[in-house]
């Protein structure tokens, strides 16, 4: 009834893949951050676009 895990101690493998998860998460995040601040100013400049020959 000995089983040997063949070195895969889940211990390990969750020590191993959570730095990787972390940093995928952390690089998506950002990614989508960056993404959204291009956006919302891009936004907002067309939306003031007509008011820059008036000298508001």
């Amino acid at each position: 009834m000995n089983q040997k895990n063949n070195g895969m101690n889940p211990k390990k493998v969750l020590n191993m893949f959570l730095p990787i998860v972390g940093a995928v998460f952390i690089i998506v995040i950002s990614t989508l951050y960056i993404l959204y601040k291009s956006w919302s100013n891009k936004l907002y400049f067309e939306k003031w676009k007509d008011y820059e020959d008036c000298g508001v």
